[in-house]
């Protein structure tokens, strides 16, 4: 049969017709929607796809496309078609995959059979566009499930008589009364297809949770519920929802719109963007029961929407007889399984040294002396705990029953073979600096090999300091480094001073007046902030440059980051946030100046030396010593600057500090004469540097401008 639509939609008819299209073709005819002549969806077919895909499931490492092009191998035409639109159905209303992912799913999987068949324009208009609904984690790693759900509602389907496929695909709610008969354990993918097949009946929401919470709060409309179970909500929705939009005027009711969503949502969203977390989760049913659950016994009744202060004061109250630090650590666990953790995050667990994952689908409540969240599970492990990746055994190695391990969120989805996973995460040490070309080279005046050094230190330590005397080109040297391995918006500089503290550098509370009172909050500092953007960003390389390091009491202010700079795959508890565990993650690079007029090298934290590779500047060596001398010709400068810098720095003689480098002699101002340059910059120094020994009137008679010239 073609379905009539009403015009009392819920979503866009570019997405509703070519799905009807394809349920139209598949349930009432057997037919392809692609290929009308080939019978991709009788019985026969169906039971051989289910054979491939679910009954001889990969849980083997590896891409979704990857693993369904291997269990597809040999497949006839009619189930590789099957397949297809399958695909095309889970896809068509997603609205947090771009139209280049669903479009690629279908074709790719259509390109495995000789010749490939072409998708019809009204499905491939559909997958391009926007979707109707946000699928969240769950529409990603549980694919295999949500297929094998479809796969045994087809089957079912072909059990019931012809007259009954009809009357089902021409009234919803037969349609729906022989869903509900279904295995309900995915019900997200079961609440898509009721939208997909009737979109005047059915909301485009997959959350089962959400639909039962509109319900809930606008039950009045309608005089009150009329039942408790799946189709209860469905109908009572349908009427909700013709309610509403008639004292709309028509228009039509969007629920998570931010006029409705906080009318019926009774917390408020913990995220604002649409992003997903991945928590690893202590329990030791972990893969079997259909929740998560965390011991509570002397917690006290709170509502999920608690805050930390408020939760803080339930722990200290029910727990008196643990250790404060545990109390501390207890408070966390909670925080995150209450207020953090939200439904559609991924969540990983253990059992029998072997590691499954599941997709949150309920909010928490309170069974007994339990906390518990309602989950579904992958049927199979993904991995051995022994045979994990080692940034995701890493984060594994956390304390604490509730752990935030999104950092590892893309190793943890590609593991689950999820299809929008990347085959390959990438691993610390993977992310290259390039190499040095000449060009880059010859732009700074430095030489290649040496400048090829100092990225390759960078590249394997991670860490670097240029170090010498004043003027040796220490901090442009450390601008130019950074611009050349990234781009100008990764790239954050900072100069430390003997006030600098940890507090400035990474994180600290600071005053905030809040009407007549001040209170203090905890604000990020640059490495922090860095540290941030570089996680969300790991293709990318982050430079932070911290001028003058030596200025500032760096045990002070690296305090337990110092760790972190040595073993970058190791996360540490942080003075100011102690729920947090952080990592510093390996696309950051830190590039260090130090001028030893002020310290010596020698005078440096011993664990400073140790975590970073220094490289000296200095005017009487490679690569400064000649610097002046190929800038001047480059340049077609003609005059002495650079045998007065020689003589200059010969006259100094064994102070091997204070020595003068060439980036004085190389501003605009020393075209506009010497003798400038000289009476403003280099004597003040020379000044400064011998200001115990040397009278400003002696420091003039042995370093003035003619007397450096006049020497032989």
């Amino acid at each position: 049969m073609t379905y009539e639509f009403d015009e009392d939609r819920w979503g866009l008819r570019r997405i509703e017709a070519p799905a009807r299209r394809i349920i139209d073709a598949g349930l009432g005819e057997s037919r392809s929607a692609i290929e009308p002549e080939v019978l991709a969806w009788d019985a026969p077919v169906v039971v051989e796809l289910r054979r491939r895909i679910v009954d001889n499931a990969d849980a083997g490492r590896g891409t979704f496309l990857k693993k369904l092009r291997e269990q597809l191998a040999g497949a006839d035409r009619e189930v590789v078609l099957l397949m297809a639109e399958l695909l095309a159905l889970h896809a068509l209303p997603l609205g947090n995959l771009s139209g280049a992912v669903k479009t690629g799913r279908v074709t790719t999987v259509l390109s495995w059979k000789e010749p490939p068949a072409v998708v019809p324009e009204d499905i491939s208009l559909g997958l391009e566009g926007p979707g109707v609904f946000h699928g969240g984690v769950g529409f990603n790693v549980q694919i295999w499930q949500q297929l094998g759900w479809l796969l045994s509602f087809v089957e079912q389907w072909h059990e019931l008589s012809p007259s009954d496929r009809q009357t089902a695909l021409g009234e919803p709610w037969t349609f729906r009364e022989f869903v509900d008969r279904q295995d309900t354990g995915q019900l997200a993918i079961r609440n898509s297809l009721l939208y997909l097949a009737f979109p005047d009946t059915f909301l485009p929401i997959a959350r089962q949770a959400d639909k039962v919470a509109i319900r809930n709060a606008f039950e009045s409309e309608i005089g009150g519920r009329t039942g408790a179970d799946a189709v209860a909500v469905d109908r009572d929705l349908s009427a909700i929802y013709r309610a509403h939009r008639e004292q709309a005027g028509g228009e039509r009711v969007h629920y998570y719109s931010d006029g409705w969503e906080p009318k019926w949502r009774k917390q408020k969203r913990k995220h604002t963007d649409d992003s997903s977390r991945a928590w690893l989760v202590r329990d030791p049913e972990s893969g079997q029961a259909e929740r998560i659950s965390i011991a509570a016994d002397h917690l006290g009744d709170l509502d999920p929407s608690v805050d930390r202060e408020q939760l803080d004061a339930a722990v200290e109250e029910g727990y008196q007889h643990l250790d404060y630090a545990q109390r501390r650590a207890l408070a966390t666990d909670y925080f995150h399984f209450l207020s953090t953790m939200k439904v559609d995050d991924l969540v990983a667990g253990i059992a029998d040294d072997h590691v499954y994952t599941g997709v949150v689908t309920g909010e928490p409540e309170r069974i007994g002396g339990m906390l518990c969240r309602a989950i579904s599970w992958s049927p199979q492990s993904v991995a051995s705990v022994h045979a994990l990746p080692v940034d995701l055994a890493r984060e594994f190695e956390q304390q604490g029953a509730v752990v935030d391990i999104t950092g590892a969120f893309a190793a943890l989805t590609s593991l689950a073979g999820a299809p929008d996973a990347p085959e390959e995460v990438q691993s610390v040490g993977e992310l290259s600096l390039g190499a040095v070309t000449s060009a880059f080279a010859g732009s700074l005046h430095f030489d290649q090999e040496w400048l090829q050094k100092v990225v390759s230190a960078l590249q394997d330590r991670k860490q670097v300091v240029l170090y010498g005397p004043p003027g040796t080109g220490k901090t442009y040297l450390a601008r130019e480094l950074a611009r050349h391995i990234t781009d100008p918006t990764a790239i954050r500089l900072v100069q430390f001073h003997p006030s600098y503290a940890y507090e400035d550098f990474f994180e600290g509370f600071r005053p905030r007046s809040r009407g007549e009172t001040v209170s203090f909050e905890l604000v990020p500092g640059p490495l922090r902030r860095l540290a941030a953007a570089a996680e969300a960003d790991k293709g990318r390389p982050y430079v932070l440059i911290i001028d003058e390091i030596n200025r500032a009491n760096l045990s002070k202010v690296f305090g337990e980051l110092y760790f972190l700079l040595e073993y970058r795959d190791a996360t540490i508890d942080l003075q100011y946030s102690p729920g947090d565990r952080f990592k510093l993650p390996p696309n950051v690079f830190i590039v260090g100046t130090m001028n030893t007029a002020d310290r010596s090298i020698a005078l440096v934290d011993a664990a400073m030396r140790r975590r970073f590779a220094f490289f000296e500047l200095h005017p009487d060596h490679p690569p400064v010593s000649d610097l002046l001398a190929r800038w001047a010709t480059a340049n077609a400068k003609t005059d002495d600057r650079a045998e007065l810098l020689v003589k200059l720095n010969s006259a100094i003689g064994s102070d091997r500090e204070f020595k003068i480098g060439p980036s004085y002699l190389m501003k605009p101002d020393a075209d506009r004469g010497l003798e400038l340059v000289w009476e403003q910059s280099i004597l003040p120094l020379l000044e400064e540097h011998y200001y115990e020994t040397l009278s400003r009137q002696n420091v003039h008679e042995r370093f003035g401008l003619d007397v450096i010239r006049g020497m032989q």
